[in-house]
């Protein structure tokens, strides 16, 4: 995947942290490449843990272990890990200045990262028609959280935060792909799964099922002939290296 494609080549026995790793992406897929790199996933979610742990016990993938933690307090000592990735986690969602020097603080010395993450929410379409819709639906006083994201990806903000930090120069990139699903639940069940971050979990299976028939007519214009889909989204990489001294 791109955001692999931006790391180094490592050494044998190099530890990579996938921070915000959810169900084992990107960490999995290292783990699998590079059998003689050691991959520690962290992430919040116990359910999705326990999703990356069975796929690692399917494929004896001995290389990949996953431990329950905030990206905020890394259970890692200082200047312990020899890379870091993340997808779609880390300097998206919650404190991502603390995020951030968290990062800096696990990082060795000259080891690199490579991180991708939401830019412009109108560019992440299936997500930006989902709470759209459910905007109506949901208590007046909930914050969206599109609009974190939408300040962050402000041109160069997190690149300048990184390299604050001694994370740098930070080279940037933006990388189009699709989402691909089979049939209309493949595609719905991925939005159930993103519960946490939209809070639909708290609406009535009714007010559920007319979401449903919502997003699928907004998004209507992404069906293919044969009934599949295919929706167009974009993302930012950000990768580069920690310096010698940390700020």
């Amino acid at each position: 995947m791109a955001l692999l494609e931006r790391l180094p080549a490592l050494s044998a026995g190099s530890v990579v942290l996938d921070v915000a790793c959810g169900t084992g992406e990107p960490g999995l897929t290292l783990a699998r490449a590079t059998p003689s790199v050691q991959v520690h996933g962290y992430d919040q979610a116990e359910a999705l843990l326990a999703v990356a742990k069975r796929k690692a016990e399917r494929e004896a993938l001995a290389n990949a272990q996953f431990t329950v933690a905030s990206m905020h307090s890394l259970p890692r000592a200082d200047a312990s890990a020899d890379a870091v990735i993340s997808r779609f986690g880390l300097l998206m969602f919650g404190e991502v200045p603390a995020a951030a020097r968290e990062l800096a603080r696990v990082l060795r010395p000259d080891a690199p990262f490579t991180i991708a993450v939401w830019d412009d929410p109108a560019r992440n379409t299936l997500m930006s028609a989902l709470l759209s819709i459910l905007q109506p639906h949901l208590p007046k006083d909930r914050d969206s959280p599109m609009a974190s994201l939408a300040e962050w990806a402000a041109e160069g903000r997190r690149a300048r935060l990184l390299e604050e930090l001694g994370l740098g120069p930070v080279q940037t990139e933006m990388f189009p792909w699709a989402y691909h699903f089979r049939t209309d639940d493949e595609l719905w069940e991925l939005v159930l799964s993103m519960d946490k971050f939209t809070g639909q979990a708290t609406l009535s299976a009714e007010i559920q099922a007319e979401v449903r028939r919502e997003l699928l007519t907004s998004l209507a214009a992404y069906r293919q002939v044969d009934g599949q889909w295919s929706i167009p989204h974009a993302c930012r990489l950000l990768w580069g290296r920690r310096s010698d001294k940390m700020s």
